[in-house]
């Protein structure tokens, strides 16, 4: 296996931004009188400053092309070392190392899942985890576009943008640029919501913690129980467009923002929104019409995998809150899930395949984004339509033998794989820390997208 200098250059980048980024929550962690949580962060800034800082002075002169491998090994190392250094923080409050290391991963992947509520941490603690899920979401986002759009090449092209010209000889010239480019729109769109959420009767601070989360789709909120409870309507509104555009294909919206134009890509928030009134509709169906607002929201939030629940007695079942969050949303998004782009493309394969059963002389084309998709392609996304479910078993499994009930152990392994928490269905205070451990990396697992891990762990001891 042979390490690229690169590779540690932007693992040093890393450091350096989570060190620097926990700086400013000493002060407010101290104001707060949570001391436990201040000396958390004050170790977060010390080792990220220091490692970062001597990794990039050591690589300065380093510039050697990183291609594909390195790449793939940057993400699943990130995705494993980064929520480590974040996590001292919240350690003191979740209970143990396990179980703040657990919170880290879960915030980092925006899956969402938390230990101990809200009321039970301070709100140095609650704006960290909600911070941590923006920076998680961005860096989805960025490798979505760079690293996945790259390994995607010769499939289907469903990460394909005009973003980025995608350079396989060396990936990393193109984080800068996503970063920046990718940044500005989630950023603004973060800054509108919390605005928004504002002018609409949300606390300053509860507004910033849910833009935070919202675009993000990590479900994090600043206080515990059902939106209904203490946001208004036209804030749980506001909340549930933030969460549909964090689902949404960012680079389609920055072309629309940036050059005023809106390519092709909005078949599949126009797939969102269908499923979101086709669960307001059962829900009108199945318990009145007073629970349709509810069952379209909470059919939002379980779409976009961010996972807030409306009301307390959530018209929509569980289990299908998690068939939907498995689904997922765009290629380019902060949202989890096998993601709506491959579904669409598996369905309308699939009504190919009806309409030459019915008229076996057709000659059916699956065409995608205007694109004529063929065999060769279509076989990735089948591959990976595959993979989802035989992870979801084999996370099934491990977590029995972690120690979990197998009740919540197929709703904890759902939720992680897809990279939504709060609605698991399972409490995960009461699952052991192998159970959590191993929660914790199917989260990883999910965020890497399934296949994309397994190439990882590959090339880890493979050459480049």
């Amino acid at each position: 296996m042979q390490l690229s200098p690169r590779l540690f250059r932007a693992l040093g980048w890393c450091a350096l931004v989570t060190g620097a980024s926990a700086g400013p929550f000493i002060g407010l962690a101290g104001l707060e009188g949570d001391d436990a949580a201040a000396r958390g962060f004050v170790i977060t800034t010390v080792i990220g400053l220091f490692i970062g800082g001597a990794i990039l002075a050591g690589t300065a002169r380093l510039q050697r092309p990183a291609g594909a491998a390195a790449a793939l090994r940057l993400a699943f190392y990130g995705w494993l070392l980064v929520p480590l250094l974040a996590a001292a923080p919240l350690v003191p409050g979740a209970g143990g190392a396990i179980e703040g290391v657990f919170e880290a991963y879960a915030a980092m992947t925006t899956t969402g899942a938390v230990l101990s509520a809200p009321e039970e941490v301070s709100r140095a603690v609650i704006l960290w985890r909600c911070y941590l899920a923006w920076i998680g979401g961005l860096t989805s986002l960025v490798l979505a576009a760079t690293v996945f759009a790259a390994l995607d090449r010769r499939g289907v092209g469903l990460r394909r943008t005009s973003l980025l010209t995608v350079e396989r000889s060396d990936l990393f010239t193109n984080f800068g640029r996503g970063f920046r480019r990718l940044g500005s729109v989630y950023g603004l769109v973060t800054a509108l919501g919390a605005v928004l959420l504002m002018s609409t009767g949300t606390a300053p601070f509860d507004a910033i913690c849910l833009a935070l989360s919202g675009v993000s789709t990590a479900g994090l909120a600043p206080q515990s129980g059902a939106l209904q409870t203490w946001l208004t309507a036209p804030s749980i509104i506001v909340l549930a467009l933030l969460c549909v555009a964090g689902a949404w294909n960012f680079a389609v919206m920055y072309e629309w923002l940036s050059r005023y134009r809106l390519p092709r890509g909005t078949g599949e928030l126009r797939a969102i929104m269908a499923v979101a009134g086709a669960c307001g509709v059962a829900a009108l169906i199945f318990s009145g019409p007073g629970e349709l607002p509810a069952g379209l929201l909470d059919g939002l939030f379980a779409i976009s995998t961010a996972g807030f629940q409306t009301i307390e007695a959530a018209p929509i079942p569980v289990a299908v809150l998690l068939l939907l969050a498995m689904v997922g949303g765009s290629t380019i998004s902060t949202s989890g899930g096998v993601k709506m782009p491959r579904v669409l493309l598996l369905l309308r394969r699939a009504g190919g395949e009806l309409s030459v059963l019915s008229h076996p002389s057709a000659a059916v084309r699956t065409r995608f984004a205007g694109r004529p998709v063929f065999d060769e392609a279509l076989a990735g996304v089948w591959v990976y339509a595959l993979a989802f479910p035989v992870a979801l078993g084999l996370g099934t499994v491990v977590l029995t033998f972690a120690g979990a009930e197998f009740e919540p152990a197929w709703r904890v392994a759902a939720a992680s794989l897809s990279n939504m928490g709060p609605p698991a269905g399972a409490d995960f205070a009461s699952l052991p820390p192998p159970a959590l451990i191993v929660s914790a990396l199917l989260m990883v697992a999910g965020r890497l997208e399934v296949l994309a891990a397994a190439a990882a762990i590959y090339v880890i001891f493979a050459r480049d």
